[in-house]
């Protein structure tokens, strides 16, 4: 089979985030909305994946930042398909005046299905410096699917349940979906549509992007998200 111009390959890979940023675009326009961004640099040893997150939220209608934290977590891989990550995060949110220490463990279970993931994330975290301190529960469900032979690329849909085990109450609900391509065998850029609901709070709409800074090689058959 005839291979694609090199020129033709990086147009098939920028084009989906492109239409994502164009759609973006139009959402900012027709109502207040948040940037989440995030900056991920990645190094694997051995059976796991050491991760120092730098992230930045803004919001179209107030002051800024509404959030930038960073830290660090580790993917390891155990068995049965399981993922132990433990972490560390630390968060400073100005504009509330709050500076958040968050220790968290995270338990993820993946099953593959040819280019499909299914993931089931279980994350306890404790929000050290925030009003009352809480400890939340979060259940992430994700679906991601990975396409392509030379554009490297994904899509992705997952929602997100957060319960307050403080208080005994349900605390907020995400859902995303996006979609991403491997820019070369070290970046991976993703652009996402996040919907924010808190409980007895107004919906929160967030375009976000995530650059994956991979120090290492790519692993090959490595999960895209």
């Amino acid at each position: 089979m005839k291979q694609l111009p090199p020129t033709w390959v990086q147009v098939l890979r920028l084009g989906p985030i492109l239409w994502m940023l164009w759609q973006g675009t139009a959402l900012a326009k027709a109502q207040d909305f948040q940037s989440w961004n995030e900056v991920d640099v990645v190094a694997n040893w051995r059976h796991g994946d050491f991760l120092a997150p730098f992230l930045a939220r803004t919001d179209s209608a107030k002051p800024n930042p509404q959030l930038a934290a960073t830290g660090v977590v580790a993917d390891l891989k155990m068995r049965w398909g399981l993922t132990l990550t433990p972490g560390y995060l630390y968060a400073d949110l100005p504009q509330a005046g709050y500076k958040v220490q968050l220790p968290l463990v995270m338990v993820t279970e993946k099953v593959h299905l040819g280019r499909v993931v299914l993931a089931d994330g279980n994350r306890f975290e404790k929000l050290i410096g925030y009003p009352k301190e809480p400890v939340r529960y979060r259940n992430l469900v994700l679906v991601d699917c990975s396409f392509g032979s030379r554009v490297h690329a994904h899509a992705f849909v997952g929602d997100e349940v957060f319960f307050d085990l403080s208080a005994g109450d349900y605390n907020q609900n995400r859902f995303q979906t996006g979609a991403g391509v491997h820019l070369n065998k070290r970046l991976l850029l993703d652009i996402y549509y996040l919907q924010k609901d808190p409980a007895g709070s107004t919906t929160i709409h967030a375009l976000g992007s995530r650059l994956t800074v991979e120090l290492n090689e790519r692993r090959s058959g490595k999960a895209d998200h």
